[in-house]
């Protein structure tokens, strides 16, 4: 039985959910829904895939400093240490390659994903620009990350393997040990590393638009599985944060909600919602990015219009 094997069945052992995988990609099918059981664990055996991956199911979290600045990444590990120490005493700590890193631990409250802003050293506009940032993921959305074996190939040759420090990894240390962290600690991760970098002198790359083209100041990016964020509660898809920007005009105050509903941010006041009468739908301008976010299924219907205008010769060329 080779090594690989004997690493899945242990993580198996210990209460995780053991992926087949080609480096970073998972390479079975339903591999989201259908955990594997011992004997088909042993079948992996004589796959050629080498590479294992481990889903984040249950109350499993990872935050994953995607930070090539080994300055930086260090200055985060100290704050975050400092605040909440037993993430790397008892969680468990992967390299991939470079100083980039992921760290794996349980949460109290399972969410989606809390993220920063992708902050660059250098022209933030430059296509080139090598992005930095910080990702937090929870079983509320379906991932998986490389845990054992090769992380990045070219051809056969090997360039890069995940690696546990001091040998802490989901293949010795049971899913019941490692330490349970609030939600509050990865917003905190991820307000850490903005103040981090803006100190450091790095730039946002900033979005650009809805993919057609550079300059764009309106998104089309709301969904109805997005959750916002306010002070005055919580607030599931669009027909309710509709209702909660309605009631708060008759209540005499604009609506405003973190930047949450986009993975980062926790500031409750950094954008503002309205709502387009005429239209009927809600939508919500970042003060920060200065983009309004405008339904995703509005985008077609606009583009639609444009078309039709064009046709009748209404918009000037």
């Amino acid at each position: 039985m080779k090594e690989r094997t004997f690493f899945r069945l242990a993580m198996w052992d210990n209460d995780y959910w053991p992926v087949l995988n080609d480096c970073k990609r998972a390479k079975l099918t339903g591999w989201q829904k259908q955990r594997p059981d011992r004997d088909e664990i042993l079948s992996w055996d004589r796959s050629a895939y080498l590479s294992t991956g481990m889903k984040i199911d249950g109350d499993l979290a990872v935050i994953e400093a995607d930070i090539r600045d080994k300055a930086l990444i260090n200055a985060l590990i100290d704050a975050l240490d400092r605040r909440y120490p037993e993430l790397f005493v008892h969680g468990l700590v992967r390299h991939a390659g470079g100083v980039k890193q992921a760290w794996f631990m349980r949460t109290k409250e399972p969410f989606q994903k809390i993220c920063t802003r992708k902050w660059t050293r250098g022209d933030p506009d430059n296509p080139k620009a090598e992005p930095q940032h910080v990702e937090c993921f929870s079983s509320r959305t379906t991932r998986q990350f490389g845990v054992n074996g090769p992380h990045t190939r070219e051809g056969n040759k090997i360039i890069s393997s995940y690696r546990f420090v001091d040998d802490a990894s989901p293949a010795t240390i049971p899913r019941t040990a490692l330490p349970v962290l609030p939600k509050a600690a990865f917003a905190a991760a991820c307000n850490l590393f903005e103040e981090l970098a803006r100190d450091a002198g790095l730039s946002v790359i900033k979005r650009t638009g809805n993919g057609n083209g550079e300059g764009k100041r309106v998104v089309y990016d709301l969904t109805d599985d997005m959750v916002f964020e306010s002070d005055h509660g919580t607030y599931r898809g669009l027909e309710e944060l509709a209702e909660a920007c309605v009631v708060a005009e008759h209540e005499g105050y604009q609506l405003r909600v973190a930047s949450s509903f986009l993975g980062y941010g926790t500031n409750a006041s950094k954008c503002i919602v309205g709502y387009s009468k005429g239209g009927r739908y809600v939508f919500i301008h970042d003060f920060e990015t200065e983009l309004t976010h405008k339904p995703a299924n509005r985008a077609a219907s606009t583009i639609a219009k444009f078309l039709e205008q064009l046709k009748r010769g209404s918009v000037n060329g």
